[in-house]
């Protein structure tokens, strides 16, 4: 799973068959000038947390750091060029929407996923290589600008709204709508379902007195992709993203809860997935990638109503 933060904040094309019968043309929609202005490859500069070293690369040398750490380079073909499509849409709004870590270490760019994207230049194979350099200079824009093009692992038969996975952020990026998905079929056993116990003094903790000794605790709310929302219990009801974090996204893996009951000195969650949810899920885009579905469908899928754009070549 892959969060980014954004600046103060958290945050890795219709996906509809065209039909038979003739549509009048779109009209073209004026990209902006963030947009226009990378006609040519830019640079980017780099800081490594391990060493506090600044680095200058060129921006698709970058990309090939970012999807070496960000999916693992036996995935089919066509899933890593959707990846390297999504980073480097991302890589670029962070640029110009957040400024990079500009005001933190006078770069555009950290090496931690926690500040910007990941990136790990030793993980580079020749299979990540060549989806840089095929997909070079693409990227997606929505009414001209943009996309905050997020990712995650695993969702499990939905993908998440803006709201679901960022409540705080719900108007930042609301062209980010739940897409059924299917990485399900092909993901590792331990994330498609699992149960998670956590000590009923944890969650008493996190949730405050209001709510009582948890036997009545469940989940209260849930959005349009299934996951949960809200958990209550007793006279306390808390955001589901928010007991997540408090918890450890390491220990329970997303929101996607088919139930939340005590069990005796435990908290017992049942789910699935891993990860926020949002944008493109990388299991979903490895079984598209398997199932003949080349990137650009891929990327489409995932995010719909944005343009695919080629900025530079």
């Amino acid at each position: 799973m892959v969060l980014l933060v954004i600046s103060a904040f958290i945050f890795s094309i219709s996906g509809c068959q065209q039909q038979a019968a003739k549509k009048p043309p779109a009209k073209p929609v004026k990209m902006a000038s963030e947009v226009k202005k990378y006609s040519k490859e830019p640079g980017i500069s780099l800081y490594r947390t391990a060493t506090g070293a600044k680095q200058q690369l060129k921006m698709e040398e970058y990309l090939k750091g970012v999807l070496a750490a960000e999916m693992n380079s036996k995935f089919p073909m066509e899933a890593l060029k959707a990846q390297a499509i999504v980073a480097r849409t991302m890589t670029l709004a962070l640029l110009e929407y957040e400024n990079g870590t500009r005001g933190k270490y006078g770069t555009d760019a950290s090496d931690n996923h926690l500040e910007f994207q990941q990136y790990d230049e030793k993980k580079i194979t020749d299979n990540i290589s060549r989806a840089v350099d095929e997909t070079k200079g693409q990227v997606i824009t929505y009414q001209g600008k943009f996309v905050y093009t997020m990712f995650h692992s695993l969702s499990k038969d939905k993908t998440a709204s803006m709201a679901e996975g960022f409540p705080k952020l719900a108007t930042k990026a609301s062209y980010l709508v739940p897409v059924s998905t299917n990485g399900i079929k092909y993901a590792p056993a331990k994330y498609r379902s699992w149960t998670v116990k956590v000590p009923r003094w944890e969650i008493k903790n996190l949730m405050g007195s209001k709510a009582g000794n948890l036997d009545d605790i469940s989940v209260s709310k849930r959005g349009p992709s299934g996951r949960a929302t809200e958990v209550s219990a007793g006279s306390a009801t808390v955001k589901a993203v928010d007991l997540r974090q408090q918890i450890g996204p390491d220990r329970l893996y997303s929101t996607v809860w088919s139930s939340v009951k005590p069990e005796g000195n435990y908290i017992v969650f049942k789910g699935s997935g891993w990860g926020h949810g949002v944008g493109m899920e990388q299991w979903g885009a490895y079984t598209m990638a398997k199932e003949g579905k080349n990137a650009r469908q891929i990327v489409e899928h995932y995010f719909p109503n944005t343009v695919w754009t080629q900025l530079y070549k």
